[in-house]
């Protein structure tokens, strides 16, 4: 039966004006749903360096902070039984088209469905036990939180002399040729609001990868927090070896000048920034 004229249309009493009702509602869902966690592990035959991290991984502490998680295995076509023990304990395995640990991690970002991410290098050096502890220091302020060896504490035999003073002259040169500071540039623990992690254009293929992070946040003028961290013994046998630094320090300096050769203006300001007035050819 229609209303009589002249009266206003009836509205429920408990319910505020029609227009701000959608949203009132959305505020009131998204209260209810709990903040997402990817917690990503990127392996090549690390059956047995998989199985203590993920068994590390402080489950009842992550519910406990009102976090739903999920972890995904990233796996770079592994012959060992990384992907059978990955399965066993609860990850979704995701197996890479390309090659090398930058590669994976690029092709699966895009993937991301959950709120907050973190990347954990899964030879059991890096402490899973601390992701509670990332994750909530991410925020607007923060969107972007790195663990840190060199600032927190390393255990007997988990870092030889020579990778120490290599892990300090790469973080000293980043720090240099993007002015902007880093204590542990090739650390391989990181939280981000996954928002800003996809917004990064990631060009590393390898273990160049944290560096390539760190290039595009300091372009990007994104702020990274840094945490002090425990790093242990490698869980197998190490990958890594001295020409990976080179390597690392090259990419660095390749995309920094590629950042740079852009307009004239902006190619002449970077190159006498460091290194003096550019001369004129005649």
């Amino acid at each position: 039966m229609p209303s009589p004229p002249g009266l206003p249309f009836p509205r429920h009493p408990f319910v505020g004006p029609v227009d701000s009702l959608p949203e009132t509602l959305w505020r009131e869902i998204d209260n209810l749903v709990p903040p997402s966690l990817s917690i990503l592990l990127p392996a090549l035959n690390e059956e047995h360096g998989v199985e203590a991290v993920m068994k590390r991984i402080p489950r009842s502490t992550l519910k406990r902070n009102g976090l739903s998680f999920c972890v995904y295995l990233l796996d770079g076509r592994s012959t060992d039984r990384t992907r059978a023990v990955a399965t066993k304990l609860g990850a979704e395995v995701f197996v890479q088209t390309g090659h090398g640990k930058g590669s994976a991690f690029r092709e699966f970002v895009p993937k991301i469905k959950e709120d907050f991410t973190i990347l954990l290098d899964s030879d059991g050096t890096y402490p899973p036990e601390a992701i509670p502890e990332l994750v909530e220091a991410l925020g607007d302020e923060s969107p972007v939180v790195l663990g840190s060896r060199l600032r927190g504490s390393i255990g007997e035999g988990a870092m030889s002399g020579p990778n120490y003073v290599g892990n300090l002259l790469l973080s000293r040169f980043a720090s240099f040729l993007f002015a902007t500071p880093i204590s542990d540039v090739c650390s391989g623990m990181w939280a981000f609001v996954s928002d800003r992690l996809k917004s990064l254009g990631l060009t590393a293929n390898g273990f160049d990868l944290e560096a390539d992070i760190f290039a595009e946040c300091a372009l990007r003028r994104i702020p990274i927090l840094e945490i002090p961290i425990r790093y242990d013994r490698r869980i197998g046998e190490p990958k890594l070896r001295l020409k990976e630094g080179f390597r690392i320090a090259f990419a660095l300096l390749k995309k920094r000048l590629r950042s740079s050769a852009g307009p004239t203006v902006q190619k002449r300001a970077f190159w006498s920034r460091w290194f003096g007035p550019a001369r004129e050819s005649v």
